[in-house]
């Protein structure tokens, strides 16, 4: 047996009202600008939030909390360590990405670097941000079908394909605006039901007070094996805070500070997102914790017995054990708002970067706004499809959906993350430097995952290190190039010897050692072993590193005219006047997202009219008190702000 129709009727409300607030914003949609980037509107604290909303999504409920379930205090680090980077990354870049005027994450790179590398960042970019659709699609389905229907996986999968349908249409109808919109609505779900969960979970009585808590969670260890397959230890915790200093600064991340009218709004996204970060490690860490104390093994819980990976059912449920029925229905339409703002997001970003980047900058240059806007919406139908098929492959994977999505952002994230941050903070570095990068980042992001068999924590950071380092001696061995061929020459060989030594004597492959390169060198072995690997892998970064020097020797002599160009528009403040409003007006959102607020106030309220739902009142008293004063704020800031325009117009 499920939950109660009233939680059923909750979810119900909530969806039809996304798609509501989709159709309302579709009026907006002008033209290409309008859909991808808000006509540089988009409010700054609904820029952050929403920025905030695009870096998780169910899947913070499922794999990262069955994370924390399974490490303890350990996963609680995970969760102090994303905002640590983010804070780097948005202090380095924030005023850079909205000085760029650009319309999509990759457009600048023509201008930056070069139209091959803008070519190969559109396509790469664009194919490995179509997974992480597939990635939320996975991750809400996985938390609410066995919560709505138990013990049933093919409610899963047909999950996966109406929630993706949901998604479709109001990203499809409203663009940018509703996406950032519904982020808000989403985001403020998501903080009234997690807060008074923490509230109950320490009220009740079952777990303790919070240091009796403390002291029945297992110690903290830095040494974790997932499901028999994947090691966490510190090596993890370090990689992961340096990856996502340039990961969480870059792709539909950058769009929401270069979506708004100047600088001074893109710094306060930064700090807006930052701020709630720094919840994350208790609305989103304790939960899990509480339930490693009343389940130490999951499993045994009758609804979630049939389940493959019931611990990334964990936080779900905790709800089902302190919250009241309608209550939980409010709490997975907070599960989708978390994941429907990430999916919407990527979305838009891509249909940006296909219809932009590659549509009009590379195939046709003189098509209109209108037409823009047609192929974006047409790649975000294709793109529904393609997350629907990924996302049921990831169900069924062995891995877990944490492990699942580490790997793949360590293999395509971190590489094309470095340079795309890079090429609007650092001149000095050739046009070359990122294509050879991306390419030298992905290759060693393999080599380490596959062929050396490190775990994610050394991969992250090795793929860091050799992805800078093309980036970073692409001048000197340009100019050495120009100088004397002959020591470039030697320099690669060097470098590729160095590291045949460096992967037969560093790696956790029993088949990789020096007896192996010995007789594979002696010709006692067949092609294709890890050691023929190894050598061809180490050859091929030399390669890399000495072609690459070649064309940035030739490109260092060439004029750079439109290179100047761009880092003189990085160094000039935004005219808002000129540049934004261009005699358009704002649109405040506070009055839409402040009667939002309220309505869902009153709906935590009503759901006590059916029976089932009267298990603790204040619970619903409590959630309705915190989205009421919110939604009364929202709609008084509104009436300030208009104010504030009519007085500015006199």
């Amino acid at each position: 047996m499920g939950v109660p129709l009233v939680d059923f009727l909750v979810i119900a409300f909530y969806l039809v009202l996304i798609l509501v607030i989709g159709v309302h914003f579709s009026r907006f949609m002008k033209g290409g600008k309008d859909f991808f980037i808000g006509g540089n509107l988009i409010p700054w604290w609904a820029a952050g939030i929403s920025l905030y909303m695009t870096t998780f999504s169910a899947w913070m409920f499922t794999g990262a909390a069955s994370f924390a379930y399974n490490t303890g205090w350990f996963g609680l680090l995970y969760f102090f360590v994303q905002p640590i980077g983010f804070w780097v990354g948005f202090q380095l870049s924030a005023v850079r990405w909205r000085r760029t005027r650009v319309t999509s994450p990759v457009e600048y790179v023509q201008a930056r670097f070069n139209k091959s590398t803008q070519l190969l960042l559109s396509l790469i970019l664009s194919l490995s941000l179509m997974y992480w659709p597939a990635h939320h699609l996975a991750s809400l389905s996985k938390i609410c079908a066995p919560t709505l229907f138990p013990n049933s996986m093919t409610a899963i999968d047909v999950m996966i394909v109406v929630f993706g349908v949901i998604v479709l249409i109001y990203t499809f109808s409203g663009g940018l605006w509703a996406v950032c919109v519904t982020d808000v609505v989403q985001f403020l779900i998501l903080f009234a039901v997690c807060s008074v969960l923490i509230i109950v979970c320490f009220t009740n009585g079952e777990v303790g007070s919070v240091w009796e808590f403390v002291h029945k969670v297992p110690p903290l260890e830095f040494r974790h094996v997932i499901r028999d397959k994947t090691v966490y230890t510190h090596w993890y915790l370090i990689g992961f805070l340096a990856a996502k200093v340039f990961g969480n600064a870059v792709g539909d991340k950058a769009q929401r500070f270069y979506s708004v009218k100047d600088e001074k709004a893109a710094r306060k996204v930064g700090w807006m997102a930052f701020a709630l970060f720094m919840t994350g490690p208790i609305l989103f860490g304790v939960p899990p914790l509480v339930g490693k104390v009343l389940w130490p093994d999951i499993s045994q819980l009758h609804q979630f017995s049939q389940i493959t990976k019931p611990d990334e059912n964990i936080y779900i449920a905790v709800v089902l054990r302190y919250m009241p029925a309608g209550i939980v229905g409010l709490f997975l339409s907070a599960m989708m708002a978390a994941s429907m703002s990430a999916l919407d997001s990527v979305w838009n970003t891509v249909s940006s970067i296909v219809s932009i980047d590659i549509y009009k900058n590379l195939f046709k240059p003189h098509a209109d706004d209108l037409e823009v806007l047609r192929v974006g919406r047409i790649t975000v139908l294709v793109l529904f499809v393609f997350a629907v098929v990924m996302a049921l492959t990831i169900i069924h994977s062995s891995y877990g959906i944490f492990t699942f999505s580490n790997i793949f952002f360590g293999l395509t994230g971190v590489p094309i993350a470095i340079p795309l941050l890079l090429g609007i903070l650092v001149k000095d570095i050739t046009r070359w430097s990122a294509m050879s990068s991306i390419l030298a980042g992905t290759l060693m992001a393999s080599v380490a995952r596959f062929l050396l068999g490190f775990q994610l924590g050394p991969q992250y950071l090795l793929t860091i290190a050799m992805t800078l380092l093309f980036i970073f001696t692409s001048v000197p061995l340009a100019r050495l190039y120009q100088k004397n061929r002959g020591i470039v020459y030697l320099t690669t060989g060097v470098f590729s010897a160095f590291l045949v030594i460096a992967f037969f004597l560093f790696n956790e492959n029993p088949q990789l050692d020096g007896v192996a390169a010995i007789s594979w060198l002696s010709g006692q072995t067949q092609f294709f072993t890890p050691s023929f690997w190894a050598l061809l892998a180490a050859c091929g970064l030399g390669f890399l590193l000495c072609g690459f020097a070649r064309y940035s020797a030739n490109d260092i002599n060439e004029p750079r005219t439109e290179l100047e160009e761009f880092f003189t528009r990085l160094n000039t403040p935004i005219d808002v006047e000129k540049e934004v409003l261009k005699g358009r007006k704002e649109t405040s959102v506070f009055p839409l997202v402040g009667v939002v607020s309220i309505l869902f106030a009153v709906l935590s309220l009503l759901v006590l009219i059916a029976p089932v739902a009267r298990g603790s009142i204040g619970i619903n008293l409590g959630i309705s008190a915190i989205l009421f004063l919110i939604g009364a704020g929202l709609i008084l800031a509104g009436r300030q702000q208009r104010r504030n325009w009519a007085s500015q117009e006199i």
